[in-house]
């Protein structure tokens, strides 16, 4: 596993090495990244972050600041490892909580760029995060979910309007796009 693109590329990144933790192969997330056009501005936020893989291939790739939130103390571990090897502790707020405890104590002035929510894929828990999460959103925002290929989301969820739905082996990647306050 390591980075794939942007300032940090081809550095590689220390696994969560449980089994209960699923992570993200460079091919998959490569072509996450490609979807989102390569780049990427503004502040990220990776829940279920795992080792941090998405969230610190956001930071290479450009984002000004992330949030890693995680409720496993080995992940939290090992997003430390990860950040301290970049050379990116300024850049990165790691967090050890529950997802929706998380959601539920952000500062409404707190605002997100781009997310990515990752959970175990027995966790059905997709709908509640990205209802929390949407106040948080600046518009324009993507949100990238990775599910079972079983799992299909809706075309919209309230100002989120699905652009990318791609299955890569037993994996499905949902993109989303923040259009905004509703009139």
């Amino acid at each position: 596993m390591r980075i794939i693109g942007g300032k940090h590329r081809g550095r590689p990144l220390t696994r969560v090495g449980k089994i209960t933790t699923r992570e993200t192969a460079d091919m998959v997330k490569e072509s996450v990244f490609n979807m989102l056009g390569g780049r990427i501005d503004g502040n990220a936020l990776d829940l279920f972050a795992g080792s941090g893989a998405y969230g610190l291939e956001a930071i290479s790739r450009g984002a000004s600041h992330l949030f890693a939130v995680d409720s496993d103390r080995d992940a939290v571990k090992t997003i430390i490892k990860n950040t301290k090897s970049l050379k990116e502790d300024e850049s990165v707020t790691i967090v050890q909580k529950d997802v929706i405890r998380f959601l539920n104590t952000l500062d409404t002035t707190q605002k997100f760029d781009t997310v990515f929510i990752d959970p175990p894929y027995d966790l059905i828990i997709y709908l509640d995060v990205i209802n929390l999460l949407i106040p948080f959103l600046n518009d324009e925002a993507y949100v990238v979910c990775e599910s079972k290929r079983q799992v299909v989301f809706e075309d919209q969820i309230q100002t989120l309007e699905k652009v990318k739905d791609r299955v890569y082996g037993i994996k499905r990647i949902t993109i989303y796009k923040n259009k905004g306050t509703e009139a």
